[in-house]
């Protein structure tokens, strides 16, 4: 259960800092900075990577020795 809770905050965080990205990318042809939800196909390449590393971070956070988990 854990497991995935660490995967869900993570893709959370992961999320709103790939979206900021994007838009920080894209303010230098739009001329300044808009949050906006990129379209559909791009949306999908953003979160598939996010997601992807965030289970990765959590196969990583459960493969830790079971002394360190109880630190964090």
């Amino acid at each position: 259960m854990g497991n995935i809770v660490v995967t869900g905050i993570t893709f959370g965080v992961f999320m709103t800092e790939a979206l900021i990205h994007y838009n920080m990318g894209q303010a230098k042809s739009r001329g300044g900075f808009k949050l906006t939800v990129p379209p559909p196909n791009e949306l999908a390449k953003i979160a598939a990577v996010t997601m992807t590393f965030s289970i990765a971070t959590g196969l990583l956070v459960k493969a830790l020795p079971k002394g360190l988990q109880s630190k964090i």
